[in-house]
Formats: structure tokens, C-alpha cells, sequence
């Protein structure tokens, strides 16, 4: 085995062999072990990027988001003012019906069950395009109705398929109503 990785690329072999584990057995059934042997790594070099199995549960979080907020982004950037945060929502509710499985593994379970305190990136990246897009008097405001709107219309979705077309017109709707007024 090559020891000669970067640092950053032995971080994402453990993440990539942890979320290879948590979407097959959940993350009740994730071991530390599994993990490492999952990364072709030593335990202690688990230990040199995570403290421990709920700090490698949340940079699994952290990176879901991070790709998530990605491709909204790129979503985002080929429009300009309202339609870029149109965009952005309703490349959120596509990415997230594209695979709910990693989602609802890390974000649905036991004691993680609701997002951890602090800030969600989610709403601070919608919060900086609404600043950039829009003349809204309250961004921060705006971005949260606007981020629970498009993840009730993503959950609506899932569980209602033929309401899809309905629910992405109306969260259209209600982004050009919210940011035209």
C-alpha cells in the first residue's frame, strides 16, 4: 500500500468507504474498523483527520452538501436574477429525488434524526444568491422559505411521483411571486 497519498486524498478514501457503508448497512452498523479497511488505511490515520464515528457522520454530512449546493450552484450560474434562484430550487428537488438514499441515511436516522445546530450551508449559499440576484429587504428570511418550500416539495414528491410537474411549477410560482414583489 502507497503511503505517499496526500493527506486530503486519504480524507476522501475514508469518507468514500464510509458512504460505500452507511448506504449498504446504515450508519447504526458502521464500524471504525469497516471503515479503514474500506480506505486501505491503518486505524490511526482515522484518527489523524476524525475524532470519531459521529465526527466522520458529520464531515459525511458536510460533504453530501457541499456536492449538493454544487450543482445548484452550477444550475444557478447560467441564469441571471430571479431564474437564478429558480434554478437553484428546483435543481435542489431534482438532485435530491435523484438519489434520496444517501440523503435519508445520514440525515433520517436514529439520534441524527434532525440537522445538527448552527448554521445550515444549504440556506447560507440560497441567502448569498438571493443577496447577489435580487433586491429582497430580508435575504435570510426569504432564503428560508424559500429552502423549506423547495425540500417540502422534494419530500411531497417522493411520496406522490405523479405530483412532481405540479409541485416544480409552483415552487416556480411562488420564487418569481416572492422575489418580483
Amino acid at each position: 500500500m502507497a503511503r505517499t497519498k496526500p493527506s486530503e486524498q486519504r480524507r476522501s478514501d475514508l469518507l468514500d468507504a464510509a458512504e460505500t457503508l452507511v448506504l449498504a448497512d446504515g450508519v447504526g452498523a458502521l464500524k471504525i474498523d469497516d471503515v479503514t479497511v474500506g480506505a486501505g488505511v491503518a486505524k490511526g490515520t482515522f484518527y489523524l483527520h476524525f475524532a470519531s464515528k459521529d465526527d466522520l457522520i458529520a464531515a459525511l454530512r458536510d460533504r453530501y452538501i457541499e456536492r449538493f449546493v454544487a450543482r445548484q450552484r452550477q444550475a444557478a450560474d447560467a441564469k441571471t436574477g430571479v431564474a437564478r434562484v429558480e434554478a437553484w430550487l428546483l435543481a435542489g428537488i431534482t438532485e435530491y429525488l435523484s438519489d434520496t438514499r444517501l440523503h435519508d441515511v445520514l440525515f433520517r436516522h436514529g439520534s441524527h434524526a434532525s440537522r445538527p445546530p448552527g448554521p445550515n450551508p444549504a440556506i447560507d449559499a440560497l441567502r448569498h444568491l438571493l443577496g447577489e440576484s435580487t433586491a429582497v429587504p430580508d435575504p435570510g428570511a426569504t432564503a428560508i422559505v424559500l429552502y423549506h418550500a423547495m425540500h417540502g416539495s422534494a419530500d411531497h414528491i417522493l411520496h406522490v411521483p405523479e405530483d412532481r410537474q405540479r409541485l416544480l411549477d409552483e415552487t416556480a410560482r411562488l420564487c418569481h411571486t416572492l422575489l418580483s414583489a
